[in-house]
């Protein structure tokens, strides 16, 4: 009786999970589409901030090849207010100050200091004699096209021809060390106010993924709704120190309306005008 019984149990568990997996799967939900729309948003969001940091470092880069001022990941958190549309808070990488700061020094912004030294090079160049000539002077090229773009360099071979050396002399010692090809010049901006070029960078990133991938997420938001981009640099203070007087942070807030993002979708603006109703604030 007892075998019967379990048998009969089997099999109407057998037929009940047949059951089941013949039914079809219940579709997404909207929340879970716009959770799901969300969640992609946070990679585009995280990844234009990372581009627009390797743009800034690839310029540095071409002048100095060792050098990187931005360092670190970006992260992207997002969150669906009722009432109000979607928000995310973004980490951005912070700025190397001691970077720049090291820059601006060694070419002492103002040029005087790097030019006097220059001449100086030059003097003891044109004064030394025997076979150390020539080394002295191909060292001395190269370091004029190392700064030639910033306009500190001179663009002919060097100080053969400012001492007046005979032709072979000059010929002979460009053959002996090459001439390194003339490098792109750097933003003046990016020396002047780095962090200006940085900000403006990672902002136009964001104003660009904002709406060239929240479209899909319009379609389940009220046309009134906003879609928010809040940036802030990651950088980790000790919140028991006193804090320093001369630090300013600040937080850049991108907001758009969906309605904006919709018009944009259905060709009704076109992509530059959907970035221009982009609102920016800073905080």
């Amino acid at each position: 009786m007892t075998r019967t019984s379990s048998l009969i149990g089997a099999a109407a568990l057998a037929a009940i999970a047949t059951t089941a997996a013949a039914q079809p799967a219940a579709p997404p939900t909207a929340q879970d589409q716009l959770r799901h729309q969300i969640y992609l948003m946070e990679g585009m969001l995280a990844r234009a901030v990372t581009s627009g940091a390797a743009r800034l470092n690839s310029q540095f880069r071409a002048v100095m090849p060792d050098m990187v001022v931005v360092a670190g990941e970006s992260n992207a958190r997002g969150f669906h207010l009722d009432g109000y549309g979607v928000f995310f808070d973004v980490e951005v990488p912070v700025l190397r100050q001691s970077m720049m700061w090291s820059l601006r020094t060694m070419l002492d912004q103002d040029q005087q200091g790097a030019s006097e030294a220059l001449a100086s090079l030059r003097a003891i160049v044109a004064s030394t004699t025997g076979p150390d000539r020539a080394v002295a002077e191909a060292a001395l090229r190269r370091l004029e096209v190392q700064l030639r773009p910033f306009g500190l360099g001179r663009p002919g071979a060097g100080p053969a021809e400012a001492t007046g050396l005979q032709a072979a002399s000059r010929t002979a010692s460009a053959a002996s060390v090459p001439e390194p090809a003339a490098r792109p010049k750097v933003n003046a901006q990016l020396l002047e106010d780095p962090n200006k070029a940085y900000t403006e960078a990672v902002v136009q990133a964001l104003i660009e993924a904002m709406v060239d991938n929240a479209l899909p997420m319009v379609s389940f938001l009220e046309p009134e709704a906003y879609l928010t981009v809040a940036a802030r640099d990651n950088e980790r203070r000790d919140l028991l120190a006193p804090p320093n007087p001369y630090e300013q942070v600040s937080t850049f807030t991108l907001r758009i309306k969906a309605a904006d993002l919709a018009a944009y979708r259905g060709g009704k603006i076109d992509r530059e005008e959907a970035k221009k109703r982009v609102r920016i604030q800073e905080f």
